[in-house]
């Protein structure tokens, strides 16, 4: 069964559910409702699905992202050895010679091996650091390939309304030098002057520059969607000739509540780069306060010296016990670096505390547009089916003879400005419940429970 048949039957499940209902059950809404309206996109307009599926592998944007989760693993990894054990060696082999004693080629060596006892966590936290901003990169890798599938979809419909609109300009094009013609043929006969003729012939190569402009822009389009999906070459040909109604189920779907976070404990997609600000700058400021008492380590390891005399006989010497620095006076330094971590702790707090309400916001918003637009659209489509209608009572006076060929013209080319408005609002109102669910998706779980992309 196709996924469009699968929309058509949503009606029979939710034809008994109002708007509220499905708002007061929106915590426990199935999962595979929440991906039909994250994927909407590609059910419902042609040739979209395989698109994002090959960015998310080949797209700059998306490479981008994994080579920096990899660094944060690696960095991960390096702060990771700080608790471990550490050895040295030290190796002096030359030739010595002094006053007392013949020359000879002597080695000296010292071998060290420590392990960190006491730091007062500073070692901890900075390995807690390194895990948070591992797991910052995890997300913003699963983010940028969400914003890569939303990017791709806008694109597209970008890309489908500008090939509709370039047919349009050339079929206007094509009128004007029909109406070109036919003036020629009057001003031949006399019937049209020279100056109206020439008026005529600035408008059409006006309207074929106009028309060359929205060519190259309509080109230049396509290959910049090309790089975006990592692509040698996009056609104008892979792109559909309509976008299709919004199914009532989808609509039926979508719910306006503001949505609170499900999980605890556990940041959500959209507040996890905040959140885990705040936690690696709290974190610092521990670090740092703590830089200037006695760190504690375990040593042992050998020495080769050397003892005074004439024959400067080198000896061996084993050590082991407890090994304390302590830097005692750094000229305040310790001290201001302290006052400005705790500044950073507040920008911090505020960044977040602005993320959240920003969020609230966005939230409400896309819900009241989302809303306004499923209004325009309905309104649109009721038009356009008068439009449609009065078109074909145009066809049928203009093949009787009673409707002048330039007035139908004329009206069609209405009806064509009005099909596409019509697929833009469609086009956009799709985009939107995806992205408005997606939204709240975000909103509530994590990165890694969210089934997009």
């Amino acid at each position: 069964m196709s996924r469009l048949l699968r929309f058509l039957s949503l009606p029979f499940l939710f034809s008994g559910l109002s708007m509220a209902a499905q708002t007061a059950t929106d915590a426990v809404r199935p999962t595979d409702e929440a991906v039909t309206l994250l994927r909407i996109p590609e059910t419902l307009i042609d040739g979209l699905e395989p698109l994002t599926a090959k960015a998310l592998e080949a797209s700059p944007q998306v490479i981008d992202a994994r080579l920096k989760v990899l660094a944060a693993e690696a960095h991960e990894d390096e702060l990771r050895a700080l608790t471990r054990p550490r050895a040295d060696v030290y190796l002096d082999g030359a030739y010595r010679k002094n006053d007392s004693s013949a020359g000879s080629f002597q080695t000296y060596y010292n071998v060290t091996a420590e392990q960190p006892l006491w730091h007062w966590n500073s070692l901890d936290n900075q390995k807690r650091v390194a895990k948070i901003q591992r797991q910052l990169a995890d997300n913003d890798f699963d983010e940028a390939r969400r914003t890569l599938v939303l990017d791709i979809r806008q694109r597209y419909l970008a890309l489908v309304l500008q090939k509709l609109d370039v047919a349009e300009t050339d079929a206007a094009s094509e009128r004007l030098n029909s109406h070109l013609k036919v003036s020629r043929d009057q001003a031949g006969l006399g019937q049209l002057s020279a100056d109206v003729l020439t008026g005529e012939k600035l408008d059409v190569q006006t309207a074929e520059i106009a028309r060359d402009r929205k060519r190259v822009a309509f080109q230049r389009a396509l290959r910049e969607f090309a790089v975006v999906n990592g692509l040698p070459s996009f056609s104008a040909d892979a792109l559909p000739v309509e976008i299709p109604r919004v199914p009532a189920a989808a609509l039926a779907l979508f719910n306006p509540e503001v949505p609170a976070p499900v999980v605890q404990g556990v940041p959500p997609a959209a507040l996890a780069r905040a959140e885990g600000e705040l936690t690696t700058a709290r974190l610092n400021a521990d670090i740092i306060r703590v830089r200037m008492r006695p760190m504690v380590n375990l040593a042992a390891g050998a020495d080769q010296g050397q003892t005074s005399g004439a024959d400067q006989t080198a000896v061996l010497s084993y050590f082991a016990g407890v090994r304390v620095r302590w830097n005692i006076f750094d000229g305040f330094a310790t001290r201001a670096a302290v006052r400005q971590a705790r500044v950073v702790v507040r920008q911090n707090e505020k960044a977040l505390d602005d993320s959240r309400t920003a969020l609230a916001h966005e939230l409400a918003d896309g819900a009241a547009d989302l809303a306004l637009a499923t209004k325009e659209l309905a309104i649109e489509e009721e038009r356009f089916t008068l439009t449609a209608s009065r078109q074909q009572v145009d066809e049928d006076l203009r093949k009787s003879g009673r409707l002048a060929e330039a007035d139908w013209q004329e009206r069609r080319a209405l009806a064509q400005a009005e099909r596409a408005t019509l697929y833009k609002l469609r086009g956009q109102l799709i985009l939107q419940l995806a992205e408005q669910e997606l939204l709240r998706e975000r909103a509530t779980k994590p990165s890694k429970e969210i089934p997009f992309p």
